[in-house]
């Protein structure tokens, strides 16, 4: 498992090198948070983009990416998945889902089989820093490029807090 785990973060950073697209990493020392990662690269928590695995009722899996400083309003997210409800998924299984640990989970889902939701806040940012699986890398990187990689679908799920 933690080979895998590992091996996230250059497969993504591979994707992003063999896209073309302009993206900047930095290394810095472990970060879990959208607040600690937002201190440390100098930027606004709302430029992080957060990204959590939630379990749908009935089955099954979906990655929403929203700004770091929002929360996912789970009521709505229900509606948009057209399901009765949306939780976060259990530790284990999220981990296992997008092969890193939670607090540097990544915004490709289309690179682990899940459906990707980014929060419509998400298009009034210029550019989002994320962790690409691990809690000591970060990239920046222009959002209409991350959009254009991950095409994820676009719906309003998040709130202020």
């Amino acid at each position: 498992m933690h080979n895998r785990m590992s091996q996230i973060d250059e497969q993504i950073l591979a994707f992003l090198q063999q896209s073309g697209v302009t993206y900047e990493l930095r290394e810095h020392e472990p970060v879990y948070t959208a607040p600690q990662m937002a201190e440390y690269l100098g930027t606004l928590e709302e430029r992080i983009a957060k990204s959590m695995v939630l379990k749908k009722s009935g089955g099954g899996y979906v990655l929403a990416v929203l700004p770091g400083r929002l929360r996912i309003d789970f009521r709505q997210i229900a509606k948009v998945l057209s399901v009765e409800k949306v939780s976060l998924a259990p530790v284990p299984e999220a981990e296992k889902i997008v092969k890193c640990s939670v607090g540097s989970v990544h915004p490709f889902g289309n690179l682990v089989n899940l459906k990707t939701y980014f929060d419509s806040h998400m298009l009034t940012l210029d550019y989002v820093c994320f962790n690409p699986g691990s809690h000591t890398k970060s990239v920046k990187i222009e959002t209409n490029d991350l959009i254009r990689l991950v095409k994820p679908t676009i719906a309003e799920f998040a709130r202020t807090i």
